[in-house]
């Protein structure tokens, strides 16, 4: 399936003095290279970027996408802009995104589409946890033009009121999930908050980088240590002789999944030597199985990790399968050069700020 995004970028910009909201700088980017890096990395990825703007077209263009201007005239509002996006866009599902706000989760649309798709809903909108709804923060399928079109013909154009007009689900985030700035104190507030070498301290933003793009690690040091969980695991297929082999203990190297688990064991232990900016963290286990898929030929690795500690133990994790996997790779690779591994993903996480986590299923069904 299809999936656009656009963002809105149309606006008159009145509470910014008159100025094109898009192109006012954040920390020197302009406010739409924010949106931009938020839309690239969602973890469930877009076909096409579109960006609504209806002035200083030159300057949004040199980025790359399609710049759209409004088909209805006198400023309709994002409503005008989505307009606009379904008209130039064959997508089933269009993700809207305002050009003023930064630091995107990047599940936000994973977990929009996944909001939809049970209800068969038309739309999704996103809100905080404090009830604030965002309205210009949105998934919809192409089947609401109709609507879209009848509420811009008849000068109905706040956007809250005709979401709720076609059902429109609601999708809670973290608090501080959407930083709006609609004024220029906004910006300025928000610019101050990511002044010095403090990481990027909203949500959804990427913590291992300061506000000058340099990277370091992140400070830990007051928080308090807790029990942390994670289980991650991925896949290798490979030849159904080569599986065979493995199960039969036959290969020349002997006992190729032993190998592979101490390899895993040994991998999450050294993880801060080989990720950069991983803090050290001290295992109090590391659970490594194997299983064996005949009728998919192949041989799947999950990893289950914990500590009592101040940061997450993810990578360590993801790790360890990745090493895992490789080393049935080197055991195994005089007789199957062409294995592949696959699907390499975390399946949940326990303890820390953000809590319990779990990859949504439909994510696992491969």
């Amino acid at each position: 399936m299809i999936v656009d995004a656009v963002i809105l970028a149309g606006g008159e910009g009145r509470r910014m003095d008159g100025r094109d909201k898009g192109l006012v700088e954040l920390s020197g980017r302009p406010l739409v290279e924010w949106s931009l890096e938020g839309v690239q990395r969602q973890s469930v990825a877009v076909n096409h970027v579109l960006i609504s703007a209806n002035r200083n077209l030159p300057d949004y263009a040199r980025y790359g996408f399609a710049v759209l201007r409004d088909v209805y005239p006198n400023h309709p509002g994002p409503m005008g802009g989505i307009h606009a996006a379904f008209l130039a866009s064959p997508a089933k599902l269009m993700l809207v995104i305002p050009c003023d706000s930064p630091f995107l989760p990047a599940d936000l649309l994973q977990q929009l589409r996944a909001a939809m798709e049970p209800t068969k809903a038309q739309a999704a909108v996103a809100k905080t946890s404090d009830g604030r709804i965002y309205p210009t923060i949105c998934l919809l399928s192409r089947s609401v033009l109709p609507s879209l079109i009848e509420h811009l013909s008849c000068g109905r154009l706040k956007m809250l009121d005709w979401l709720k007009s076609i059902g429109a689900v609601e999708v809670t985030f973290a608090k501080n999930s959407f930083p709006n700035l609609n004024t220029l104190d906004d910006l300025s507030g928000l610019a101050n908050r990511l002044s010095g070498a403090e990481a990027i301290p909203v949500a959804g933003g990427l913590t291992h980088f300061n506000s000058a793009g340099d990277a370091h690690m992140v400070d830990v040091g007051k928080k308090a240590d807790t029990h942390r969980v994670a289980t991650a695991q991925g896949d290798i297929r490979m030849l159904p002789d080569t599986l065979r082999l493995i199960e039969e203990g036959n290969n020349k190297k002997g006992d190729v999944l032993g190998v592979a688990r101490i390899a895993a064991i040994m991998a999450a232990k050294k993880t801060s030597d080989l990720i950069p900016l991983c803090h050290p963290l001290p295992l109090t286990k590391v659970n490594v199985d194997f299983q064996i898929d005949r009728m998919k030929s192949t041989v799947r690795c999950i990893v289950t990790c914990e500590t009592y500690g101040k940061t997450g133990i993810e990578m360590e994790a993801l790790t360890a399968v990745n090493v895992g996997l490789l080393t049935i790779y080197d055991m195994c690779k005089a007789v199957d050069k062409g294995m592949v591994m696959t699907d390499i993903r975390l399946l949940e996480k326990i303890g820390g700020k953000s809590g319990h986590w779990e990859a949504p299923v439909d994510s696992l069904m491969i």
